[in-house]
C-alpha cells in the first residue's frame, strides 16, 4: 500500500525539512505519482543526485537525508547500530514512507535490512544497491576510511567525475559557503564511519531471515568497495529474493556510475509488484 503523501510536500529543488526529535531531517520530493522512497548510500542526497531524477521520471520519490548527513544536522543520541536503525524507523515514519517500496544504498541498504528485520511491515518491497553488513575474512568489504579522499572516491564509483558533486567544491561559491559545504562532507563522512568502521558488521546474517518482503539485489560489475562475490551471499541468506542485476561499469554506488540503468532495474522490480 503506497502511503499518502506527507502535507503540503510538494516537488521542489531544495529539500523540504520534517520535524525530527529535537531538530529536523531533510528530505527531497521529486516527480508525481505513486510515491517510491529512496534512502541514499555514503554520499547523502546532493540537491543534484542524478538517480533521483531518474527515479522521478516514473512516479514520486521521497529521498530523506539521515542525520548528519547533507542538510541533516547531525544526532548526538546515535551511539550505536541499534540507535541508527530506530532512528531510520523514525525517518521513515515521519516522512510518511511507512508500508511504501523502496531503494537504499551501500550502509542505507543495510540500515533498511536491519528495519526490515524488525519491523517486517517497514517496506513493501525492496530495491538493494550492494547493501554492507555481511563479512567473510577471506573475502573482506574495503576500508574507505583507511584510505585517501582520493582512493575513497575510486571505492564508490567507477568514474570519479560521478561524485564531483559531493568530492568537489561546486565553482562560484564564495568562502563562507565553501566553509559550509566542507562542514556537510565532514559530517557526512563522519555518520558513515560511525556505522562502517572499523568494519560494517554488526550481525546482520543472524537477523537477515527475518526480512520477509521481496528483495531485489542491484551490483555494480566494478564495485570495489563490496566485492561482487557479496551479492551471492546476501542472495543465499535472504527468504524472498525477486531478482538481481549487475550493472556493467558501475562501482559500489552504482545508481551514481549508471543512474539511468539501475533506475530501470527499479522500474522493473516495482513494476512486477503491481
Amino acid at each position: 500500500m503506497s502511503p499518502a503523501p506527507p502535507s503540503g510536500a510538494a516537488a521542489s529543488a531544495a529539500p523540504s525539512k520534517i520535524a525530527f526529535r529535537d531538530a529536523h531531517v531533510s528530505v527531497y520530493d521529486r516527480g508525481e505519482g505513486r510515491t517510491v522512497g529512496y534512502l541514499h548510500g555514503m554520499l547523502g542526497n546532493p540537491a543534484a543526485h542524478p538517480f533521483l531524477a531518474e527515479l522521478a521520471g516514473s512516479g514520486r520519490v521521497l529521498a530523506p537525508c539521515l542525520p548528519g548527513f547533507n542538510d541533516s544536522p547531525p544526532c548526538s543520541d546515535l551511539r550505536s547500530l541499534y540507535d541508527w536503525v530506530v532512528a531510520t524507523s523514525e525517518v521513515i515514519d515521519a516522512a510518511g514512507l511507512a508500508g511504501a517500496p523502496f531503494v537504499a544504498s551501500s550502509v542505507g541498504a543495510m540500515l533498511a535490512l536491519e528495519v526490515a528485520a524488525v519491523r517486517p511491515e517497514a517496506f513493501e518491497r525492496l530495491v538493494l544497491v550492494a547493501p554492507l553488513g555481511l563479512w567473510d575474512d577471506d573475502d573482506p568489504v574495503a576500508d574507505p576510511f583507511g584510505a585517501t579522499l582520493s582512493e575513497q572516491r575510486a571505492l564508490l564509483t567507477a568514474d570519479p567525475a560521478r561524485s564531483a558533486v559531493f568530492f568537489d567544491d561546486e565553482p562560484g561559491r564564495d568562502a563562507a559557503e565553501q566553509v559550509e559545504d566542507g562542514v556537510r562532507r565532514y559530517l557526512t563522512r563522519t555518520s558513515v564511519a560511525s556505522l562502517v568502521w572499523p568494519i560494517p558488521e554488526h550481525g546482520l546474517a543472524t537477523r537477515i531471515h527475518r526480512v520477509g518482503c521481496p528483495v531485489t539485489l542491484v551490483w555494480g560489475a566494478a564495485d570495489r568497495m563490496v566485492p561482487l562475490t557479496y551479492l551471492d551471499r546476501f542472495a543465499a541468506l535472504l527468504p524472498n529474493v525477486a531478482g538481481t542485476h549487475v550493472i556493467a561499469g558501475a562501482g559500489h554506488l552504482a545508481e551514481w556510475d549508471r543512474p539511468t540503468e539501475v533506475a530501470a532495474c527499479v522500474a522493473e522490480a516495482f513494476a512486477a509488484q503491481a
